[in-house]
């Protein structure tokens, strides 16, 4: 699957025992490069139209995923690996707010034709306190 792609993202996020889900529809495109993937997109939330622009890397070898995100309320980078923690730094008023990332899962589809799909699902925690478990799944489609 390579090209211009239809993108359809569902953010699933658990704080408290709360879930939030976020849903987001826009254009990007796909290719496979000599690490795996490269999906870059853009995409607006379905409830209050806010703007996303996202890369998301998939690296085949190792099973590793890079996901820098651009959005209207700021932005942040992470590697997503499931062999290792990570840690991202997130920017805050009184400098950056570093959380560990640990990664449950790196799933992807994109061998399709018309069609594939990216799943990314990981925890971040401040210490050893879980924050917040994530979960985000990618469908893209092509036309």
């Amino acid at each position: 699957m390579d090209g211009y792609v239809k993108v359809a993202v569902t953010s699933r996020s658990t704080f408290g025992g709360v879930d939030d889900v976020l849903r987001f529809l826009g254009d990007g495109t796909v290719a496979r490069t000599d690490y795996g993937w490269h999906l870059h997109y853009e995409a607006k939330n379905t409830e209050d139209g806010s703007a996303v622009a996202s890369d998301v890397k998939i690296e085949t070898k190792n099973g590793r995923a890079v996901l820098i995100s651009e959005a209207d309320a700021g932005g942040y980078g992470l590697l997503l690996d499931p062999k290792r923690p990570t840690a991202m730094q997130i920017p805050a008023d009184t400098g950056a707010l570093t959380l560990q990332v640990v990664t449950k899962k790196v799933a992807f589809d994109l061998g399709r034709k018309k069609s594939g799909a990216i799943t990314l699902e990981y925890t971040l925690l401040m210490g050893n306190q879980p924050v917040s478990a994530l979960r985000v799944h990618i469908e893209l489609t092509k036309e």
